[in-house]
């Protein structure tokens, strides 16, 4: 007795799944990839802010060092 397959479905044909298979790959590399770019993006905003961050407590404490300095010599 034959079971009811929707018409166009990779159930229905073994074939399709496998014609189709190139394409799920791709996407999942795409995906994937997606992902990956969008992680290292964001690191790359942390490391700049982090920089950032030091350059300006470097700053403050170059200036303050002149100061205790002052113009004694």
């Amino acid at each position: 007795m034959a079971t009811s397959r929707t018409a166009g479905s990779a159930e229905a044909d073994p074939a399709a799944a496998l014609a189709l298979a190139p394409a799920f790959a791709m996407d999942a590399t795409y995906a994937a990839m997606a992902d990956s770019i969008g992680l290292a993006m964001a690191n790359a905003v942390a490391h700049q802010q982090n920089q950032q961050a030091l350059g300006g407590a470097a700053l403050t404490r170059t200036l303050a060092l002149i100061l205790m300095k002052g113009s004694s010599q």
